[in-house]
């Protein structure tokens, strides 16, 4: 399971612009991927600010420590740079990193219905909490009154996950669905 998105922005939030770095227009970068390297492969992205999107062609892009250092065509000053302090940088979804089989980004899961083994719709996947041994998925249940409830996402518990079918298949112990969160 890997980050990549959970912005609500128009594509796949893979870093946040901080500062310009330099005077010649370069940004200082925080990836919010799990694949830092990534950075090389950026040809074109967008930059979402304050709900307006422009697209950039990156003419440079490199690790500088923790972060990126990224050039963007037709930002030359630091002034310019300094624009876009606080943006998004997004890529499109087909742009991410291939995943190995049964591995998936969370905005692949969120939205998802949860049905049991015998096909009952238990809920829907609201959001998903890493954890230090794995991640849970936080389901909302169908019927109001009933309480959310942390399906762990391990084999045991997870027997199928269906991106076409928009579902996935857990067996959850009896239980699980009834503890406080």
């Amino acid at each position: 399971m890997k980050n990549g998105a959970g912005t609500g922005k128009p594509g796949v939030a893979v870093g946040r612009v901080l500062a310009p770095h330099g005077t010649a227009g370069l940004l200082k970068v925080l990836p919010t991927t799990d694949f830092p390297e990534r950075c090389y492969d950026l040809k074109e992205v967008a930059c979402e600010l304050r709900g307006a999107v422009r697209r950039f062609a990156v003419e440079e892009a490199s690790l500088y420590g923790r972060f990126w250092l990224i050039k963007f065509a037709g930002i030359d000053t630091r002034e310019e740079a300094a624009a876009l302090r606080g943006a998004w940088i997004l890529i499109r979804p087909e742009e991410r990193v291939v995943l190995p089989a049964g591995s998936y980004y969370y905005d692949q899961l969120i939205g998802l219905k949860v049905y049991n083994t015998a096909g009952e719709c238990l809920g829907q996947v609201i959001n998903i909490i890493p954890g230090a041994a794995h991640d849970f998925y936080l389901i909302k249940r169908e019927l109001p009154g009933e309480k959310e409830f942390l399906l762990p996402a391990v084999k045991a518990m997870v027997r199928e996950i269906d991106l076409s079918g928009g579902r996935i298949i857990a067996d959850p112990p009896e239980g699980l669905m009834e503890l406080e969160l």
